[in-house]
């Protein structure tokens, strides 16, 4: 033993002395191994070429930028020798020093790349560096370093990012192998990237084979959820088949709710009060029902998802959408006694969600990882776990136990935030580790669960299968449990705010749509896309952008509906006098804006009213034109002020600081009276501003509380169709294909319970990709209907292609530059029958509201709000054939076209079933569901169905919708269909002034429903 001793400390004292001389020698030796380097790039943009990542320089002055947005970007560092890599830095982006004013208020990371690896040569592979994949990056230098340094001679850097990125220096720090032969030279395999200029040509072949599944969840994150509002009616329309909810642990199981006794402080007492619990849990000593049962059923206004609990989970129950409940408490400690409370509130919340609307899932602590978390502790968060799983898995048991039910338990986490493989693996081992520390035969976690942003749909084509590969390795029994995404976005907001881009945007809703593909072919088992709406929160206060569908944030307030007493007044500036006016002259183009001077100190704009003037609220428009969020150059602080007579004063309420929006809206906390307003503000450089809208005390929001959906975007719109198609775990099918362009997407389906297959379609390109279709080995039938749905930069979801299946069975198809496309393709003998509408008419406000409209050869569509005689909304009836079980499918068609504008023309169509219209009698005063004082759809997710989008040019075209699920769910003898524009925000007067015109029964091209039935 005194001998294996003494050599043991020999060993230690020799391998000391070693590591002293080579650490000795290697700081001798380190240098910067990429400087001048041979370097290659998959891209370059004229002016930025590689060389420059390698020249020693990190400035923006000096750096590489690819030439394409595709990924993946690919730059390559060739040392020629072998090396000993101890340290790499990786500089993008924009130094903090060199940036300008406006880059200045961008968010952290803004101009960084985010999404990257760097890898090294293994002399047979590219392997990552330790520590080296990168998500979400947002630092400007990311710096790598080494225990044990790499032996290499190249070196690469791989980017996913779906945009130009710049990288301004790639530092390899280590020293030279002095005692290696020179490396063999082997060929780049980087592959040269450019932007694809001309139309393209792709073969596709489906087969039968089965080569994975769908997914299982097709979700969204809530936002409002409040009975008397329209969000379930547009959850409906949604066809998503889960909702992530998120109830206040405080409000709905406060701890005044449980028992909380310092006395239990061992394993073995709190498993006899849980015994106990569950003998009885309804009557139990511990759970306080009669205090939880009221809070269940009463609105709670205290986060940014407003919600009415017992509401969310019964009205998901009978759309048939399953809940997922983000509880989230960081309220854990070692303590029995805290675990004893804490299982108690959980099991409390999870009993009444099972029992009350058959809730099964549920998750704790959103992104616990996250700074905002505090962050939890990762030791912390497994023992909160351990005791959350047991609570909700213990209530659901219970639930079965006593009310006969079927259910079974799904624990899902740990929902963290970004990469972090460190929390991932130790979750995974303990995975199968109970709270008394002992090893369990089942996954305490039944569904893992992680949130991304940032990444454009390439950075997803190995995400699952690196994160199951993880899971497996640390598993007790190497084995896998499903994966899902319960929070993802292309963008998070603190970035989407500050780009061009919108929810609307081909280059954002294509990415959005690949990024469902990407992760289906990886095998995930679900997203949950964030948001559903653009709710309210404290860090935007005005809603946030990346919503997917837009929201009266609580309340309502339609700017066009009141008087600018503004409009036309005097101005003076502080520079550009000439142009002040501008901001007056009704007008919020880019065209019709007042810039500042850059040198101003201090930018003001002074609006004379010419006589004193009641006050209540502004409205004020600054930076670019494009809606109520996208500025990046909006003015970030500012104020209003009033003239007393005798000086200027602050308006209370209207300094805005870090402002977050173009479009600004300030009711005043008091009416003031006054000839003059001065808008007035510090920010450095040259300030557009747009206009400034001024209103008198009586233009306030609607008294009465408002949380309903005005609209949707158009990646609300692909998460429709990708969910309509792709979800429920439904068999993919094998598709060959004639190229590998990672740009475009090709997916097939087949829904059993409908007998319809479905093909997802999306091509990121801006150039038209011309497909050759065999669809051969499919069961169909001669002449079936193919139904195409598309999303682009002129439709919205509506369906596009109306096709026959010919002979050959093949299909030619042309996909529009950056668009989504959804094949809908029935099994089965079918016909077709023609249906024509057998009442129409469109009734206006205003004097004209008692006038009945029908018989005419139009039917009429417009908005405006400052003017009811404005608005008109059109009806039409069908009767639908008395044998509905053996209908497919269900187009409605209407021709039409808008009198003028360059603009689409974009309307909400409803449906009510049941509905009977009389075309003599209907008028405004007595036409169904309609606001008695604007274009406005009430009972919207009760009687009234949303039905889909339609967009219409100035060219007259016939547009369809496939109304299949309203008429099958609804069977009815007869539908009654209403055409109508709504003000989807505050500021939405883009279609004022024109009208839809529509062709009418009397007309030639009438309204009609084409239903195609089994024969």
């Amino acid at each position: 033993m005194k001998l294996k001793l003494a050599l043991a400390r020999s060993f230690v004292a020799f391998a000391l002395i070693l590591a002293s001389l080579t650490s000795g020698y290697s700081q001798e030796k380190k240098v910067n191994l990429a400087l001048n380097a041979e370097v290659l790039a998959s891209s370059e943009a004229p002016g930025y070429p590689a060389k420059n990542i390698a020249d020693g320089k990190i400035t923006r002055e000096s750096k590489w930028m690819s030439a394409t947005n595709k990924a993946p970007h690919v730059v390559e560092l060739d040392f020629e020798k072998y090396c000993n890599v101890s340290e790499i830095r990786f500089s993008s982006g924009i130094p903090d020093h060199e940036r300008t004013v406006t880059e200045r208020n961008q968010a952290t990371g803004f101009f960084s790349v985010k999404n990257f690896k760097i890898q090294y040569w293994d002399d047979a592979n590219w392997t990552d560096f330790p520590k080296a994949v990168v998500l979400e990056n947002r630092q400007t230098t990311v710096v790598f370093k080494f225990t044990n340094p790499i032996s290499t001679y190249k070196i690469r850097m791989v980017a996913d990012d779906g945009e130009k990125i710049s990288v301004m220096e790639i530092e390899v720090i280590g020293s030279v192998s002095e005692d290696m032969p020179l490396p063999p030279k082997v060929e780049s395999d980087i592959e040269e990237k450019a932007e694809i200029a001309g139309d393209q040509d792709a073969t596709l072949k489906v087969t039968n084979k089965v080569v994975g599944k769908t997914f299982k969840y097709v979700g969204y994150n809530q936002g409002y959820f409040l009975p008397g509002y329209n969000v379930s009616g547009w959850l409906e329309y949604s066809g998503v088949n889960s909702i992530r909810i998120w109830p206040n642990l405080n409000t709905y199981a406060p701890v005044s709710a449980v028992q909380v006794d310092e006395g239990v402080t061992t394993v073995a007492e709190f498993d006899k009060r849980k015994a106990d619990l569950r003998t009885n849990p309804e009557s139990s000593k511990y759970i306080k029902w009669d205090s939880l049962m009221p809070i269940y059923a009463t609105p709670d206004f205290s986060s940014n998802n407003t919600m009415e609990f017992d509401y969310a989970i019964t009205e998901s129950k009978r759309l048939g959408i399953e809940p997922v409940l983000q509880i989230n408490s960081r309220d854990f400690d070692s303590t029995w006694s805290n675990k004893w409370q804490q299982w108690q509130r959980f099991y409390s919340l999870a009993y009444h969600a099972a029992k009350k609307a058959d809730v099964t899932m549920f998750a704790m602590q959103n992104e616990p990882n996250h700074r905002h978390s505090g962050p939890m502790k990762l030791d912390q968060w497994i023992g909160g776990m351990q005791i959350v799983s047991d609570a909700v898995h213990s209530a659901i048991e219970d639930v079965n136990t006593n009310y006969g039910k079927n259910l079974k338990a799904k624990f899902v986490g740990p929902v963290t935030a970004g990469q972090n493989t460190d929390w991932w693996a130790t979750i995974a081992k303990n995975i199968r580790t109970d709270y008394h520390g002992k090893t369990v035969d089942h996954d305490l976690i039944d569904i893992f669960s992680t949130h991304s942003y940032n990444s454009p749909a390439a950075g997803y084509s190995t995400r699952v299968n690196n994160i199951r590969k993880l899971l497996k390795e640390n598993h007790p029994e190497n084995q896998a449990i499903p994966i899902v995404f319960t929070e993802i976005g292309r963008w998070m907001n603190a970035y989407l705010i500050d780009k061009e881009e919108t929810m609307d945007s081909p280059s954002l809703f294509t990415e959005w749509a690949g990024i469902y593909a990407s992760n289906m072919n990886n095998g995930a088992y679900g997203m949950w896309a964030f948001k559903f709406v653009t709710n309210v929160s404290d860090a935007y206060p005005r809603g946030i952008k990346s919503g997917h569908h837009y929201t009266w944030p609580g309340t309502r307030f339609v700017e066009d509906a009141h008087v600018n007493l503004a409009k036309g007044a005097k101005v003076k500036s502080s520079s550009g006098a000439s142009k002040a006016k501008r901001i007056t002259d009704g007008s919020k183009s880019d065209a019709s804006a007042w810039t500042s001077d850059a040198t101003d100190k201090q930018t003001w704009l002074e609006i004379d009213l010419g006589k004193p003037t009641e006050l209540g609220s502004a409205i004020i428009y600054t930076g670019s034109e494009g809606g109520v969020f996208t500025a990046p150059d909006r003015v970030r602080n500012f104020r209003l002020e009033y003239w007393t007579g005798s000086q200027w004063q602050e308006i209370p309420g209207t300094s805005q600081k870090d402002n977050k929006y173009a479009q600004v809206y300030l009711p005043f906390k008091e009416p003031v009276t006054t000839s003059k307003v001065r808008f007035s503000s510090e920010d450095e450089g040259a300030l557009k501003v747009r206009e400034i809208k001024l209103l008198d005390k009586d233009a306030v929001p609607d008294k009465s509380p408002d949380y309903n959906i005005s609209g949707i975007q158009r990646t609300g719109e692909v998460v429709r169709l990708f969910a309509k198609g792709f979800k429920d775990e439904r068999d993919l099918l094998e598709v060959n294909r004639s190229n590998d362009d990672n740009g475009l997407d090709t997916y097939v389906s087949l829904d059993k319970n409908t007998n319809t297959y479905y093909m997802w379609l999306v091509q990121r390109g801006s150039f038209a990709y011309h497909l050759d279709m065999d669809l051969s080995e499919l069961d169909l039938e001669t002449g079936t209907p193919i139904i195409g749905e598309t999303v682009d930069e002129h439709t919205h979801g509506e369906v596009s292609t109306i096709r026959q299946l010919a002979a050959d069975k093949k299909i030619k198809l042309t996909l529009p530059p950056q668009s989504v496309t959804l094949l809908s393709i029935p099994q089965g003998n079918l016909t077709k029958t023609l249906v024509s509408a057998n009442a129409d008419a469109y009734v206006t406000g205003g004097t004209g509201r008692t006038k009945n409209h029908s018989g005419g050869k139009d039917l009429r569509v417009s908005l405006n709000a400052a003017n009811p005689d404005q608005n008109a909304v059109s009806y039409v009836g069908f009767k639908i054939p008395q044998d509905q079980s053996k209908i497919k499918k269900v187009l409605l068609t209407v021709s039409g076209k808008v009198d003028k504008g360059d603009k689409p023309f974009r309307l909400h169509v409803y449906a009510v079933p049941s509905e009977k219209i009389s075309k003599k009698v209907i008028d405004w005063n007595n036409a169904p569901y309609l606001d008695e004082h604007e274009a406005l759809i009430e009972d919207v997710g009760g009687a009234v169905k949303v039905a889909g989008e339609l967009a219409f040019s100035t060219i007259e075209k016939a547009r369809h919708l496939d109304v299949t699920d309203i008429v099958k769910k609804n069977a009815t003898e007869d539908i009654t269909f209403i055409l109508v524009r709504e003000t989807r925000q505050l500021g939405d007067d883009e279609d004022k002034g024109r009208t839809l015109v529509i062709k009418s029964r009397e007309a030639g091209d009438a309204p009609r429903l084409e239903i195609w039935s089994n024969k």
